[in-house]
């Protein structure tokens, strides 16, 4: 089964990213329920390993710590968009517990080479109207939110795109 950890996001900043995507730019906009901030993916993973994954993070403890929503970019680069993204910051404490879940989980999975902090809110086929599209990376959400808990999620691929399940929680 296909894996990942990741922060859930309140609901009111969900849908106050959503609203920045209603309209004909974004070909495959992410659904507004499923936005996340992944901590690491772990691809398909075997239920012996699914079962150790979860004893794993149980020892992880953390201190609440607040994240602001920073700016929208897009990855791989401007000249060729095929996601949209929103950063947060302090990216430190986002990245601190990365780095605790990765070395928790390092006999299981290799470590991460980079830590890359985001909320992907649109995969890109296509940019129609490309002048009108740019001024994505303009908008700006100030808001915050909390991070005192993280997830233990189930992908399965569909031909409707993603859906997830939260198999864990973890205070």
């Amino acid at each position: 089964m296909r894996c990942f950890i990741a922060v859930d996001l309140p609901e009111n900043i969900k849908q106050k990213l959503g609203g920045i995507l209603l309209d004909e730019r974004f070909a495959d906009a992410v659904k507004v329920s499923d936005y996340h901030l992944t901590l690491k993916f772990l691809g398909d993973i075997n239920e012996p390993t699914l079962e150790r994954v979860k004893k794993e993070l149980c020892k992880i403890r953390f201190k609440p710590f607040k994240l602001k929503l920073d700016k929208i970019g897009s990855f791989p680069n401007r000249n060729f968009i095929r996601v949209i993204w929103i950063g947060v910051t302090p990216k430190r404490k986002i990245i601190n517990l990365m780095m605790d879940v990765d070395n928790l989980l390092v006999s299981l999975f290799p470590r991460e080479k980079r830590f890359d902090s985001h909320i992907t809110l649109a995969r890109i086929k296509m940019v129609k109207k490309r002048d009108e599209f740019m001024k994505i990376f303009d908008v700006r959400i100030d808001e915050c939110f909390n991070v005192d808990k993280m997830k233990l999620i189930k992908s399965e691929l569909t031909e409707k795109g993603a859906k997830y399940k939260t198999l864990e929680e973890y205070p």
